[in-house]
């Protein structure tokens, strides 16, 4: 799988992690939906990979995307991710679809890593 990262989506999330190492993990969250295949996509900034997770291939070299193998077949092969200028959310979209328009990305890692 790919994501390729419009300008301002790169700076956003650069932004986002700071100066501390971290994945941001691609995740599809169906907690609280009622099915595990009615989800939303979330983006979550973490410390480390977990057993299972693939690394997406990306168009930058600065940032690191994972995703649950398992959770792989709710995306497409090549996803697109932007943002405008100044917004704190992002939009995940495909060629055939979009998969959500305000996406805030989370900061999960541990406080004092």
């Amino acid at each position: 799988m790919k994501i390729n990262l419009s300008k301002a989506a790169e700076e956003l999330l650069t932004k986002v992690l700071g100066n501390r190492p971290g994945f941001i993990r691609l995740m599809y969250d169906s907690e609280g939906c009622g099915c595990a295949v009615s989800g939303v996509p979330a983006f979550r900034i973490v410390d480390e990979q977990e057993d299972g997770d693939i690394v997406l291939d990306t168009n930058v070299s600065d940032l690191t995307f994972i995703l649950d193998s398992q959770k792989a077949v709710f995306f497409e092969e090549e996803l697109n991710l932007a943002t405008d200028p100044g917004d704190l959310s992002l939009r995940l979209s495909s060629s055939g679809q979009h998969y959500g328009l305000y996406i805030f990305p989370r900061d999960e890692r541990a406080v004092n890593a």
